[in-house]
C-alpha cells in the first residue's frame, strides 16, 4: 500500500551553470564561438512524477513513480536515482522503441533557468497503465499528461471509484484544453498551480477583482496559487491564505513547484490544516533552490518540522 503514487513525466535532467553565462533584459546568452567554463553541473532525474515521489519519500512517506521511459543508457539515471531515494522503479513503464526524454538546463548567476527539451515519445496512454497496482494508495499525485485528458479523466474516475484523494498539478498542455479540463476540477481534492497557469485557466489577469471568485467556482477541495518571489496563496470555500516566501540565496529555482506540491500534500496527508500546508510548502521550495537541481534541497520530515 502507497501513501502516495505520482504520475507523469520522468526524464534526466542535465544541469550547467557558469559564472559566464550573460543575463540581459531576460535573456541568457553566451558570446558566439566562444569556450566557456562551467562552475557546477549535475546529472540526475528529473520530470514532476520522479520529483515529487523522492520528496514525498523524503517526507516520510511510501511513493512510487508512474512514467513512461525508454530503455537506453539514460534509463539508469533514473532507476538509480529512485533507488537511492528508497524509491521502488518497479511501476514505471518501459518502451523501447523511443529514448529517455532528456533536458539540458542552463542555471543562470541568479538561479534563472533556460530549458531544453528532447522529448521522446513519452506520452502515458491508458492501455500502458496496470490499473490493479494503482488502486492501492491513499493519493494520486498528477503532474503533467502531456496533454492527454482522456488519460486523466480515467485517473479521476478511477480514484473515485477506489476511495483515492487527488492532487493536481496540469501543466500548459491540459490547460489549453479549458472545455475539458474544468469539469474535471470539482472532483479534484489539491490543485496547483503558478500565477501563469492560474491566468491561463481563469482567462483572466491575477489582479482581476473577479480572478478568486472563478479559481473558486471551478470546485476544488483546496487549489494553490504559486506567484514566484511573491509568495504563495492558497483558497479553500472557507479561506484565503498567502504566505510570503522564505527569502533564501538561490541556486536554481528548478523543481520549486514540485517541492511546493509534494509538501502540501504530505502536511495534509499528516493531517495538518491548509495553513500549516502551506508553510510546508514554502518551506520545502525554498531548501530546492538553494541547491543545483530538484531533488538535492528536498527536505526530511524532521527539518520540515523544524
Amino acid at each position: 500500500m502507497f501513501d502516495v503514487i505520482s504520475i507523469g513525466g520522468a526524464i534526466v535532467d542535465i544541469f550547467v551553470k557558469s559564472d559566464e553565462f550573460i543575463l540581459d533584459n531576460n535573456l541568457l546568452s553566451l558570446e558566439a564561438s566562444s569556450k566557456n567554463e562551467i562552475n557546477e553541473s549535475l546529472i540526475t532525474s528529473g520530470g514532476g512524477a520522479t520529483n515529487s515521489a523522492v520528496s514525498f519519500s523524503r517526507l516520510g512517506l511510501k511513493s512510487v513513480p508512474v512514467s513512461l521511459i525508454g530503455t537506453d543508457h539514460l534509463y539508469n539515471f533514473i532507476t538509480d536515482d529512485l533507488k537511492t531515494n528508497k524509491i521502488s522503479p518497479n511501476l514505471l513503464i518501459k518502451d523501447s522503441t523511443n529514448p529517455t526524454d532528456f533536458s539540458v538546463i542552463l542555471v543562470a548567476p541568479d538561479g534563472s533557468r533556460s530549458v531544453l527539451t528532447n522529448r521522446g515519445n513519452s506520452r502515458l496512454e491508458e492501455a500502458q497503465i496496470d490499473w490493479t497496482k494503482l488502486a492501492k494508495t491513499k493519493w494520486f499525485y498528477i503532474t503533467s499528461l502531456e496533454g492527454n485528458l482522456d488519460l486523466l479523466e480515467k485517473l479521476i474516475g478511477f480514484a473515485k471509484e477506489n476511495n483515492i484523494k487527488i492532487a493536481l498539478n496540469p501543466g500548459n498542455r491540459e490547460l489549453i484544453k479549458l472545455k475539458k479540463i474544468i469539469p474535471l476540477l470539482k472532483f479534484v481534492d489539491f490543485l496547483l498551480l503558478n500565477k501563469t497557469e492560474g491566468e491561463m485557466l481563469t482567462e483572466l489577469d491575477f489582479d482581476d477583482n473577479q480572478f478568486w471568485p472563478k479559481i473558486l467556482s471551478y470546485g476544488s477541495q483546496i487549489t494553490a496559487i504559486t506567484d514566484g518571489c511573491n509568495g504563495a496563496y492558497v483558497i479553500t470555500p472557507q479561506s484565503h491564505l498567502f504566505s510570503p516566501i522564505v527569502k533564501v540565496k538561490p541556486v536554481d529555482e528548478t523543481g520549486a513547484g514540485d517541492a511546493f506540491g509534494s509538501a502540501f500534500v504530505a502536511a495534509l496527508i499528516y493531517k495538518l490544516d491548509p495553513q500549516e500546508a502551506l508553510f510546508w510548502g514554502i518551506k520545502n521550495s525554498a531548501s530546492v533552490v538553494t541547491k543545483l537541481g530538484a531533488k538535492p534541497g528536498l527536505l526530511t520530515l524532521k527539518l520540515i518540522k523544524k
